[in-house]
């Protein structure tokens, strides 16, 4: 006869923990971890990787070539920026802004997957479509955000640089929590004002590091993208947890045990 038995429990922290700020993060341990697991998962989530970094050039370049039809004069301007047209810097953020917006599901889904490296579990490329399910929050939640960085960031550049750091765990919190948009982006928000130092801290060292994935023409982004997800699923388990399943099927000969995220 077999049995199924099913616990939920949760791994890290919790909602109330992040809120009261009662959390640990050590930078250099979470820096270290998320090599770990960069490394662990790197043949197994470098599929993933590539379909979303391939989603998000198709649409830069669409969006790119809808504005400026002849992109050689990008090329032209960057050998001669005393002379670039301001059309071209315009044309540029809004196709950044475009892809970020729209490929917001598919980011959804490789941030999944990272928390769930985190949490000691394995995943498969399909998974990387399991931020489908929540395209709507995570579009309109990604759009809020853009746009409030960037008119913070008229003010004083700083200020944009502080609401992506505020507003990192709202697309986890939106798919892994299922709250709603707004309350998703308060706590967020109120849960990083309580750590805003180390967290400041370790966006510092992951923006240089995408500084040097650029300089070397993109190539570092195949590491360096990895190793951002999997430090943004440490830090959302140290501050709001993972909810895991353990589904325990038993009968005389056997037990098996099955964690699900």
């Amino acid at each position: 006869m077999n049995q199924k038995i099913e616990k939920e429990f949760n791994l890290g922290g919790s909602l109330e923990r992040a809120l009261s700020g009662d959390y640990q993060l050590r930078v250099g341990a979470i820096l270290r971890e998320g090599v770990s697991c960069t490394i662990k998962n790197f043949w197994s989530f470098t599929p993933a990787v590539f379909i979303l970094l391939a989603v998000q050039l198709l649409i830069f370049y669409i969006v790119l070539k809808l504005q400026l039809p002849d992109l050689r004069a990008i090329l032209e301007g960057l050998q001669n920026p005393e002379q670039i047209d301001p059309r071209f810097v315009q044309a540029f953020v809004i196709a950044v802004f475009s892809f970020e917006v729209v490929s917001a599901p598919i980011s959804a889904g490789a941030s999944l997957m990272a928390m769930s490296h985190a949490a000691g579990l394995k995943t498969q490329t399909r998974h990387i479509s399991k931020g489908l399910q929540f395209t709507v929050s995570v579009i309109l939640a990604t759009l809020i955000i853009q746009l409030t960085q960037s008119i913070v960031g008229q003010l004083f550049w700083i200020l944009s640089m502080y609401a992506s750091i505020a507003f990192s765990h709202t697309i986890l919190l939106i798919c892994e929590k299922r709250l709603p948009i707004f309350k998703a982006l308060l706590i967020s928000l109120k849960a990083t004002n309580r750590k805003i130092i180390p967290l400041t801290t370790i966006y510092f060292i992951m923006m240089l590091l995408t500084g040097f994935a650029i300089i070397f023409y993109g190539i570092g982004f195949i590491f360096v993208l990895p190793f951002f997800l999997h430090v943004k699923g440490i830090l959302y388990r140290n501050m709001f947890g993972i909810r895991l399943t353990i589904i325990s099927t038993s009968n005389s000969d056997q037990q098996n045990k099955v964690f699900n995220a």
